[in-house]
């Protein structure tokens, strides 16, 4: 090789010299010279190969000034050699990164599923040995699944709603409320991590262009819906006047139901959900395509699943809210589309104010850490933040 040591004296090499230092020294530079050259085929200079295979016609200064050459241009070769494997090695992989490796498992929430769905996709093709698992199941099921896991390495929990303020009880198991739980307002010690991945907003949709008002001396139709009307559908039979029209829920616990509930003024007051006994779907999908099947049902989704939205459905129309819609010029928690939801209440108690917007939330336990923070910083990139365009909401 070329970093071979020089053998001072080679076995057999017989000296002949009067000056054994001296016939040693170039006895190595034969050596060397003969390993050199079987080494650096690619340099093409035919007259400097005649001229070294003539060894006795070089003074030992001279051949050690030609070795040194000759070693730096097969240095450079050599370095030509491994730019260009790297090079191709990256081109093979298309810039992937191999460095992060692990599995991820994300749960929860419906509405942020479809954006984990895709930014799982994407980042599994930037980050070939990171594997994630995506689930449903709902938003209190994400926020479980933060605050309980057994694998905080590997488990990420997805919500619509924002870690409640108030202690509250899931499936039995007490979660503390966010000034106690979250480690961005407790503290280190605090057990969950926080990550605002985007905002979404929840509309009434229908088969009909619906604007929903809250006017005095209102009469509801299938075009105008007054918001006591609907208020009362979902405390009763869930027909919305004389309409003809009939409200549907969520089957499943979730963020979306919750905020919904707050707005509407129905609230359980275990766990926060929707107080009504009209029909449920499960998720938003099942809320979508109830809707699409029949032209008499109205119910509240996320506005990533209505009409030309990656998954929505073109017969599934977003309400507006006194004429304001639900669009990404409007976006955001007291911003215009939430402040107009907001006025149809009536509720003048800022303290107590609910509208429909809301932010979209990942919780996982502890200081992220390995494969978690790799995604949960990529997300937050303008490639993660695309991805929750795409899907149908909003970037933050």
């Amino acid at each position: 090789m070329i970093g071979d040591a020089i053998n001072p004296c080679p076995p057999n090499f017989e000296l002949k010299a009067h000056n054994t230092q001296r016939a040693c020294r170039w006895a190595s530079l034969k050596h060397w010279i003969e390993k050199t050259k079987e080494n650096i085929k690619m340099v093409n200079t035919k007259g400097i190969r005649a001229f070294l295979h003539d060894a006795k016609a070089v003074s030992p200064a001279i051949a050690t000034l030609i070795l040194i050459v000759i070693a730096a241009v097969a240095a450079a070769g050599v370095g030509i050699l491994v730019q260009s494997s790297q090079k191709n090695a990256q081109d093979q992989t298309g810039n992937k990164n191999l460095d992060v490796m692990g599995t991820i498992n994300i749960k929860g929430s419906t509405t942020v599923m479809p954006i984990t769905q895709g930014a799982a996709e994407v980042f599994m093709k930037k980050y070939p040995a990171v594997t994630i698992n995506v689930g449903g199941g709902g938003s209190e099921v994400g926020q479980l699944l933060a605050w309980t896991t057994a694998s905080p390495k590997e488990d990420i929990g997805a919500s619509s709603s924002k870690w409640s303020t108030d202690d509250k009880t899931i499936n039995g198991i007490l979660i503390p409320k966010r000034a106690t739980a979250i480690i961005q307002e407790a503290g280190e010690s605090a057990k969950v991590f926080e990550t605002k991945i985007g905002t979404g907003m929840i509309v009434l949709a229908g088969q009909n262009t619906m604007d929903i008002v809250n006017t005095t001396g209102c009469v509801s139709n299938t075009t105008s819906i007054c918001y006591g009307d609907l208020k009362a559908a979902y405390a009763g039979t869930g027909q919305i006047g004389t309409t003809g029209l009939t409200v549907i829920q969520r089957s499943d616990k979730s963020g979306t139901e919750e905020t919904f509930a707050a707005w509407i003024g129905l609230v359980k007051s275990d766990d926060k959900q929707l107080n009504s006994n009209v029909t449920g779907y499960q998720g938003n999908q099942g809320i979508r395509d109830a809707i699409a099947s029949n032209p008499n049902l109205v119910g509240f989704v996320d506005v990533g699943f209505t009409g030309s939205f990656l998954n929505g459905n073109a017969k599934v129309v977003a309400a507006t809210m006194n004429n304001t819609k639900a669009e990404d010029a409007n976006k955001g928690v007291g911003k215009t589309y939430d402040i107009q939801s907001i006025s149809l209440t009536g509720i003048t108690d800022v303290t107590k104010q609910k509208g429909l917007a809301r932010d979209l939330f990942y919780y996982n336990q502890g200081i992220p850490t390995g494969a978690i923070k790799t995604y949960l910083d990529w997300i937050m990139t303008p490639d993660g933040q695309k991805v929750v365009q795409n899907e149908g909401f909003f970037s933050i």
